[in-house]
């Protein structure tokens, strides 16, 4: 029982991060995003030590790649 206790995080602190960098990413002129780009975005900006203008620059660069939809 005490070696699945030491499992539970003591902090929610790195799940609030997250969640504050996704809304700092998803804004109003970009909530279209798709879910693997979003995915793609968060692991660089969490794994990566990037600027706010390196995140505009990193968007800006999947906003100009080819869609494979049809709209």
């Amino acid at each position: 029982m005490f070696t699945l206790s030491r499992l539970i995080p003591s902090s929610t602190a790195s799940v609030e991060r997250l969640f504050s960098l996704m809304n700092s990413l998803c804004t109003p002129s970009r909530n279209k995003l798709l879910v693997g780009t979003l995915d793609s975005l968060l692991r660089l900006c969490m794994e990566a030590d990037l600027s706010k203008s390196d995140v505009e620059n990193v968007i800006d660069i999947f906003k100009k790649k080819d869609r494979d939809i049809a709209l």
